[in-house]
């Protein structure tokens, strides 16, 4: 799209253009851009980002005091350049400005901002009196506000309030039409919260009472919300007349904002209830894989890994290991210490294998190891270096040093498929074999693997 054309034609009338992309990018702007902003000069290029140029924009405006609430008024910023389709005028270095924007084809947006004259210059009409005076409302005006339904006021350009109807005085609790003498709507609003009774609100709702007073409050057209004291909100939709003053309807949406937070509390309780329904599911899968008190894996693991290795080219080796002495630790220490000593020989166990091999704990003390592609010669090393970790060095618990040895059965498998049961059988048969001929020593079960079937004839 090209709109080097338009931007040309509209800098010749005194309009200001800028054109952003998709992505919210500067794509182009005319010199009176740089005229009513010129604190963008040298600076704005293409591809800027939008916020990056409400940033800008910003710290050219506002006072020291209100600094620290930069982000939320660019926030603010970038959702009147989202959201607001209707015209909104504000003021800036001296000059009141109408804004616009203009939707484009993928997403791309076109803003002009015109300087508004102060008064109706052909008419002459709602020209400020001598000495800069703004004219108060006509009866008719005043009468037709009162008759309208809701809170209504009329500003001058200084923001003060110039005529309020009843219902507004009643909207803001103010005692009666004479506290409005001569306050702007920001002093209304203001002392308000100097007499609130809960300091914690205040603190609170700081960002956002400063958002809409000092910010927002100053954009004419573009309604902005405004909190009160005791959890009350009004949206506040004002619009400025030629004459330079304002007309501003208020709306109580207390409820509407109980309401969104209410939304807002059920939609985090469901997402933290939906966070530890996940964390529960995953706790109990964990747990129906793993063993409770060492972390290995447990048996319903095994008989995945088993399944998965039957059939694959082998051999593998499936250890069957059954502690030796173990029992004189819940005798002599209790439950508690040999829980404790079994965590420490899975340790050693996994620091005793392959890292791609398979660690279980059956239960008690019973370990299982899985071997993927290991030989007979290679699984009895592997089952003896597990025997001398285990026997290496005491175990100590309660103030007890315990000697736990092991007994090792090895069963090879692979090239079909064959029940863990029968693997674990025959290993079993192997480990008792080793206890038989001493304890601490490694025997292997008989294996005879699958023939290559024949040939077809």
């Amino acid at each position: 799209m090209d709109f080097h054309l338009t931007a040309t034609l509209l800098d010749s009338l005194g309009i200001a253009l800028c054109v952003f992309d998709a992505e919210e990018r500067t794509v182009l702007w005319n010199p009176s851009f740089l005229r009513f902003f010129p604190e963008h000069e040298g600076h704005v290029h293409a591809g800027e980002c939008y916020a990056d140029n409400l940033r800008r924009f910003y710290l050219g405006r506002l006072p020291a005091d209100d600094l620290p609430h930069i982000d939320r008024f660019i926030a603010d910023g970038l959702a009147r350049h989202r959201t607001q389709t209707r015209p909104y005028v504000f003021q800036h270095r001296g000059r009141w400005l109408r804004v616009a924007a203009v939707p484009q084809p993928g997403g791309w947006s076109v803003r002009v901002w015109q300087h508004v004259a102060h008064a109706d210059e052909n008419s002459g009409a709602g020209l400020p009196l001598p000495g800069g005076q703004v004219p108060l409302p006509s009866s008719d005006t005043r009468q037709m506000l009162e008759d309208v339904g809701e809170a209504a006021t009329v500003l001058d350009d200084e923001g003060r309030i110039l005529f309020a109807n009843e219902r507004f005085v009643q909207l803001y609790g103010l005692p009666s039409r004479s506290a409005l003498d001569q306050p702007t709507y920001v002093q209304i609003v203001q002392r308000l919260w100097d007499a609130a009774p809960d300091p914690d609100e205040r603190r609170q709702r700081a960002q956002d009472l400063a958002a809409a007073l000092r910010d927002a409050a100053y954009f004419a057209g573009a309604p902005f919300e405004v909190p009160l004291p005791g959890h009350r909100w009004m949206r506040v939709a004002m619009n400025r007349s030629v004459g330079g003053q304002h007309y501003a309807l208020h709306t109580d949406i207390s409820a509407v904002k109980r309401h969104e937070s209410e939304l807002r509390a059920a939609e985090l309780r469901a997402r933290e209830s939906e966070q530890q329904l996940r964390v529960l599911a995953e706790q109990l899968r964990t747990e129906t894989r793993h063993d409770v008190l060492t972390g290995l894996l447990n048996r319903r693991s095994l008989g995945a890994q088993v399944h998965a290795l039957s059939c694959a080219p082998g051999p593998h080796a499936l250890l069957f290991i059954d502690l030796d002495g173990f029992k004189s630790v819940n005798d002599e220490a209790g439950h508690a210490a040999g829980d404790r000593v079994l965590c420490e020989v899975a340790g050693r166990l996994a620091r005793s294998v392959r890292q791609d091999d398979v660690l279980v704990r059956l239960g008690g003390d019973e370990f299982v190891i899985v071997l993927r592609h290991c030989g007979a010669d290679e699984a009895c090393r592997i089952g003896t270096q597990i025997v001398q970790a285990l026997r290496g060095e005491p175990f100590h618990a309660a103030g007890h040093r315990f000697h736990i040895g092991a007994s090792v059965g090895v069963r090879l498998f692979g090239g079909a498929q064959e029940p863990l049961e029968a693997l674990l059988a025959d290993a079993d048969a192997a480990c008792y074999v080793a206890k038989r001929g001493g304890r601490g020593r490694v025997e292997m079960a008989p294996f005879n693997p699958p023939c290559a079937s024949p040939p077809a004839p």
